[in-house]
């Protein structure tokens, strides 16, 4: 996408925003909720609403740097109105930072008649609000990719500011830190606001797709805990709402799951369960090799049953830890073994969703201090009720010591675990020797991982069997030599290339490339018969193993 085009988008994204923002007022002022202010402020309500989105632009680009004429035109063009005199040759920017600072720092009169709106017509009109200015703050910040650290502390202070007018005691609703961070991370800005941004006034389908109840604080108000020692941002919202903390199972309802706090409980009578169980294995014996890896995980349910059958009969029992440790090079099957895994912890009343989420380094450390906690929680709390997955786990404990934050990252990670040990299971991934520096990062992992698993390299005759189950699987057949030379290429690898090529991915990328060869030669026929079509040939295996 061209700059101009990428502007352009960014511009209408900010002006449609700022048009949902003048339907609010509008409403406002129908409903006569505009009158004693006018009355007071002589001022009608466009020049209030274009006076305050342009103050916070405005103080937006002089705090982040990004003030520039771009910037300018974008504030005037959003709403048509200079409300500061920014185009006046003779304008001071120490005035106008004066000025629109003074308007920030008043009471937000249009939030606070939205607020009060919302309390007495049960919408969600305040939230809608301040949604709709985040995407104008976002969209222009945009504009020269000023996604910063000071463009977050920005918002996340100016959110803080305003958090009592939008979360007030009369109100079934709260937007939260999280919900903010989590827009401001979001890496495809057109995305986000089309997707964020109500069209209309339906205010009742936003606030159940996206604000979070009032009623999923509860959990954090018995516990006492303060989100903002987590977060490492102030936190007025929670004080007010006397320290409420949001990982409670409405939110998990929301996000299509809910989480039990306690042991799941069974909903399958034991016949199905067992049924499904024994599919599961069944595909689990289906894997090519790893056949140390389905002992270990077979003696691992007989363990999980062995126990069950003890707290059946109250005899004393010992306690499991079903995280795990994942070794091996790449393509070795590790993902597709915990995919089946988290199913099968389901079937055994484990977890009780059995889905996997998987992550890596770039989806739990963030850039800058407070973002990586949140980031992490977010994560975690996808995964509750099955297996959080994370490939590469050792690349966290790679910067500790400097101002990396993948030691954050572990920490977090580490009580998360413990918060949630009866409804997650998690499962690192990695090399042999960096997981072993990796565990020894932090206590804290070495005492809840003590399951290992090693997954073999496969042998060239399994890597084979691999490759000619991928070609049945597409109504396909390899001529005998065609499989020879596949296996001749195989033998050549050098000990120190094994690991580069990918075992598995490595086979999967040699199937691709002889597909091609295979389509290149069928298309100097005139019309391949159904018999060609089906056939590899042992020209298609004309290729490179490259790394």
């Amino acid at each position: 996408m061209s700059r101009i085009s990428q502007k352009a988008k960014l511009l209408y994204i900010g002006r449609e925003n700022y048009k949902t923002l003048a339907g609010y007022c509008e409403q406002l002022l129908e409903e006569g909720y505009w009158d004693n202010p006018q009355r007071v402020l002589k001022r009608n309500i466009d020049d209030m609403l274009s006076m305050y989105v342009q103050a916070v632009l405005i103080q937006l680009g002089l705090y982040c740097g990004c003030f520039s004429t771009e910037e300018i035109n974008f504030i005037l063009e959003i709403s048509g109105m200079d409300s500061f005199g920014i185009m006046d040759e003779k304008c001071v920017q120490a005035d106008i930072f004066m000025l629109t600072e003074k308007v920030m720092k008043a009471p937000p009169i249009l939030l606070q008649l939205c607020g009060l709106r919302d309390t007495q017509k049960s919408s969600c009109m305040a939230g809608c609000f301040f949604d709709a200015l985040l995407n104008i703050l976002l969209s222009m910040a945009e504009i020269n990719n000023r996604r910063d650290r000071k463009l977050t502390s920005f918002i996340m202070g100016y959110f803080m500011q305003v958090s009592a007018f939008l979360n007030t005691r009369e109100l079934d609703y709260c937007i939260d830190e999280r919900y903010v961070f989590r827009k401001i991370s979001c890496e495809n800005l057109e995305g986000s606001t089309q997707v964020l941004r109500i069209p209309g006034m339906d205010f009742e389908a936003y606030k159940e797709r996206y604000i979070f109840h009032r009623s999923s604080f509860i959990k954090g108000q018995e516990k006492g805990l303060n989100q903002s020692e987590e977060t490492g941002y102030p936190n007025r919202l929670q004080e007010e709402a006397g320290k409420r903390e949001l990982a409670d199972s409405d939110f998990h309802k929301k996000a299509g799951k809910e989480q039990q706090m306690s042991a799941p409980v069974e909903t399958l009578p034991f016949e199905e369960k067992q049924d499904v169980l024994n599919k599961l294995l069944a595909e689990l014996n289906t894997l090519i090799g790893l056949e140390n890896v389905k002992e270990e995980i077979k003696s691992l349910i007989n363990l999980i049953k062995v126990r069950k059958l003890r707290e059946e009969y109250n005899m004393p029992l010992t306690n499991i830890s079903y995280h795990m440790v994942y070794t091996g090079n790449p393509g070795t099957g590790k993902t597709t073994v915990a995919r089946l895994v988290a199913k099968i912890y389901k079937e055994l009343g484990i977890l009780s969703e059995g889905n996997l989420v998987e992550t890596d380094r770039s989806g739990l450390v963030a850039g800058y201090v407070g973002q990586t906690a949140l980031k992490v929680k977010e994560v975690v709390e996808e995964a509750i009720g099955g297996v959080l997955f994370i490939d590469e786990a050792y690349a966290l404990a790679s910067g500790i010591g400097t101002s990396d934050f993948g030691g954050e990252a572990i920490d977090t990670l580490v009580k998360l675990m413990e918060d949630n040990r009866d409804n997650l299971v998690v499962i690192v991934a990695g090399y042999r020797e960096e997981m072993n520096e990796f565990l020894k990062s932090n206590t804290g992992l070495i005492s809840r991982f003590n399951r290992f698993i090693d997954f073999k390299d496969y042998t060239v005759e399994e890597l084979l069997l691999i490759l000619k189950t991928m070609a049945k699987s597409a109504g396909l057949t390899m001529e005998p030599e065609a499989v020879n030379i596949v296996k001749e290429k195989l033998l050549l690898l050098e000990e120190d290339k094994k690991k580069m090529f990918g075992n598995g991915r490595g086979i999967r990328n040699i199937f691709e490339k002889i597909m091609v060869n295979q389509a290149n030669r069928l298309m100097t026929n005139e019309k391949p018969t159904k018999e060609q079509l089906t056939v590899i040939a042992v020209q298609d295996t004309d290729f490179d193993i490259n790394y």
